[in-house]
């Protein structure tokens, strides 16, 4: 595994609310110790209200609901059934390969939402191939081959199925993918919240694949919630740092479009 994606696998790691808000909490607390008390008690008490707001459901939705909006679901029953689908294609999740478990359950959240999408997907397009992505990720089988075994188990036949290991992140699955649906018509399947990063990333690549988002968390309720509801919980908070992860994939993607566009000068010499 290279040294520039482990650095950057860390340093997104690092930057992401909790990790972040408790480094500040920490450096809040040495300026106390240091007797810096007007400094360091605005500190810890920034990380704590951030914290806490972020663990609400209300801000959790705020983050992530713009993140989801931006495709709409790819709902079969309205779809354009002229358009032949010849491929659909499930990004890769976080997994625990435990052979100890139920297959089902060796899949996170994501992982999960996102293959039976891909099946169910399968099943509407019979004619259809079923790429599978997504590497092991120091787990002993790679989220491609759970894919793949899950899909088998539910009839999707062998034959079918693509599957391709090797991927470590969204920007490898595009590259990979890419040139194997160049003239297809594909569907992507991934988490909503993920799906502008990874249809920015495929486009980059030349490839347009319609958008079949799921997995979908700000989901809000049509009756009027209890205000207990509203109280900090600890999965607000990860559908928090759900969102932030994504903020921080698409500005570096913004960043690494930006450094890999031609200089104005290079580009008029190259034309002339």
């Amino acid at each position: 595994m290279g040294s520039g994606f482990l650095l950057k696998k860390w340093l997104g790691s690092l930057l992401l609310p909790l990790p972040l808000l408790l480094i500040i909490s920490v450096i809040g607390l040495v300026l106390l110790l240091k007797q810096h008390k007007r400094s360091g008690a605005s500190l810890m008490l920034f990380a704590l209200i951030s914290l806490s707001l972020l663990s609400t459901r209300p801000v959790a939705n705020a983050l992530i609901g713009p993140l989801e909006a931006q495709y709409a679901p790819y709902l079969v029953d309205t779809a354009n059934h002229s358009v032949e689908v010849q491929d659909i294609i499930v990004l890769g999740a976080a997994q625990v390969a435990d052979l100890s478990l139920p297959l089902l359950s060796q899949l996170g959240n994501a992982g999960l939402a996102r293959i039976s999408e891909g099946i169910q997907l399968s099943l509407t397009y019979p004619d259809a191939r079923l790429i599978v992505s997504g590497y092991a990720g120091g787990e002993g089988r790679s989220s491609a081959e759970l894919y793949s075994a899950v899909a088998q188990s539910f009839g999707i036949a062998k034959s079918r199925i693509i599957e391709l290991p090797e991927p470590k992140d969204t920007a490898q699955e595009a590259a990979a993918i890419a040139p194997l649906i160049e003239g297809r018509q594909a569907l992507l399947v991934t988490s909503a919240s993920h799906m502008p990063r990874a249809m920015g990333l495929f486009i980059g690549r030349g490839a347009n694949p319609i958008a079949a988002p799921v997995g979908h968390l700000a989901k809000e309720s049509r009756t009027k919630l209890p205000l207990y509801t509203y109280l900090p919980k600890a999965h607000y908070l990860e559908r928090s740092e759900t969102a932030w992860h994504e903020y921080l994939g698409l500005a570096w993607q913004k960043l690494n479009n930006s450094a890999e566009r031609p200089a104005p000068s290079t580009q008029l010499r190259n034309a002339d």
